[in-house]
């Protein structure tokens, strides 16, 4: 894995689509996304935006059905808005209060001084493009990062 270049900073990119992890739980997940961003540039502390993600998702839980969650946070540490994508091997429960189960996760960051809508817009897009079932199954069953990406990048934020 590389470090992204300054320039070249998309908000969906290969480095933080993570596909078939063993990864088990909604923490271990989120914080390893959050590393991931740390690591490639995109986040300054992966701790403070791991717990922003945390509270936010303590406030309302972001499984929304079809085997997804949307975690996202909004803080300070994010240095450029990115969407990480991460597929686990099996699903597992979200959250101990809700059964929902998940495969596919969907983690926002965006910079607290962000003054666009740019996550709750892939939210929307993103939700209406799960209803599709084709779109749901190449994601389920893809193993090519850059056809994923090419996936993702076709959702209009």
């Amino acid at each position: 894995m590389e470090k992204v270049q300054e320039g070249s900073r998309g908000v969906i990119t290969t480095d933080l689509i993570l596909l078939d992890s063993e990864l088990d739980n909604q923490d271990e997940v989120i914080q390893h996304i959050v590393e991931t961003a740390e690591f490639v540039g995109y986040v300054e502390d992966a701790d403070v935006l791991y717990e922003a993600v945390k509270k936010r998702e303590a406030e309302v839980p972001t499984a929304i059905g079809y085997d997804i969650a949307i975690p996202h946070g909004k803080n300070e540490t994010v240095l450029h808005p990115f969407i990480a994508f991460i597929r686990v091997k099996e699903a597992f429960q979200w959250t101990k209060e809700n059964e929902e189960m998940v495969r596919l996760i969907f983690l926002i960051g965006v910079p607290q001084n962000s003054e666009g809508t740019m996550h709750l817009k892939f939210i929307s897009q993103l939700s209406k493009r799960l209803l599709d079932d084709e779109f749901r199954e190449k994601l389920l069953n893809e193993n090519d990062k850059n056809k994923i990406y090419e996936q993702l990048s076709s959702i209009d934020v």
